[in-house]
Formats: C-alpha cells, structure tokens, sequence
C-alpha cells in the first residue's frame, strides 16, 4: 500500500520505471500480439504434451510451454538459422490443449503457425540452417525404403554411446544442445523391421 508522496513523512519523491524487454517489438505483430494478454497462469503447460515431455529446461527461456514458444521469440528475437528461439515455434503438435485451457482464449496455435511461416520466410534465399538440413536429410532418408532401412541400422550404433543405459547422457557438438539438459532414449535393441522379418519369416 502506498499513499503518495508527503512533506515531512515517507518519499518525497516517486520514480516509475517501466521495462520494455522487447514488448514494443511484440505489440507489433498484429497475430502476435495476442499472446501478451497472458497472465501466467500456467493452464497451457500443465496440458502440453510436448512441455510435459520436455520440461522447462529445455526451452532455455523463463517462459516455457506453449506460451513460452510464443514470447520468448517476439520477446528477444532470432539471432540466427539454429538459435534456440528460432526452432521454439516448432515445439508444438498444435493440438490445441492449450488454446482450450487458456482463461484469456489466446489462439496460441494459431500464433504458432504464423511464427513459422515468419521464420521460414527469413530462411527463404539464405543459407540453410542446421533444422532445414536436418528435414532435408530425413526426408531424403525416408522417400526410399532402403535408405530408410539403412538408416535405422545407423541409429543403432546410438546403443553403443548409451551402453548399459537406456538412455544417452551426452552426444557430440549439435546433439549436446540437447543432452546437456534432457538424456535421449537409446534406440531400441530392435527395429520394428527386424522384429517383423524374424517373427514372420515364414510369411516372406
């Protein structure tokens, strides 16, 4: 409680600061702007699939979920093709829990997918970022079924760096953005393919 400014008892004077922290820059974006209506109350993580699988951590932000993946972007921007912020829009399944849960009705979704647009229309012309030669890859990988087999023999040797854990603790440079702050399930002792060719053999 506060009752101003008087001579001879309490402040005689009154600053008032006000801290923008890039909110300037948020108001901005007209299908963006929505999300500054949030008033923390924490309904979109506690139904987020992906915020329940990924915890707070890893969104290297004191705003994480759903909501998080919105702000932290408008809030301090993308520095760069494989900044943390610029993959946040894409921690979504866009299932809409949150949009549901959310007292306010902010379209978070919808949001979600005008950042990514926003963010592949700044990648468009440029040097492909480590994400869009990541999808490149898979993609590659997946359109042929040899390839892809090929591939899962691969990600076998990931057995190898988690040893007698189900899990890997630290990977390489790129993969230990990841591991230095979540541990990866191994990849299983066997594919789906191998189990199908050695439990249906006969059927071949």
């Amino acid at each position: 409680m506060w009752t101003g400014v008087h001579d001879g008892d309490g402040p005689h004077n009154f600053h008032l600061v006000l801290i923008d922290n890039g909110r300037t820059n948020g108001f901005a974006d007209e299908v963006g702007r929505a999300a500054l209506n949030c008033i923390r109350c924490s309904a979109c993580l506690n139904v987020c699939p992906v915020y329940e699988r990924t915890g707070g951590h890893a969104y290297g932000s004191v705003y994480p979920g759903p909501i998080g993946a919105i702000l932290s972007p408008q809030l301090t921007g993308t520095t760069g093709h494989d900044d943390l912020n610029a993959s946040l829009p894409y921690a979504s399944s866009l299932c809409g829990a949150c949009f549901y849960a959310c007292p306010v009705r902010i379209k978070i979704p919808e949001i979600l997918v005008h950042l990514r647009a926003e963010q592949v229309d700044s990648e468009r012309g440029g040097i492909p970022g480590g994400q869009e030669i990541a999808m490149r890859a898979a993609g590659w990988a997946m359109n042929s079924p040899k390839r892809f087999g090929m591939a899962e023999v691969a990600a076998g040797v990931g057995r190898l760096l988690a040893g007698k854990k189900e899990y890997i603790e630290s990977l390489p440079f790129r993969g230990s953005l990841w591991t230095t702050s979540r541990d990866m399930p191994a990849p299983p002792k066997e594919t789906f393919r191998q189990w199908w060719a050695r439990t249906h053999e006969d059927d071949a």
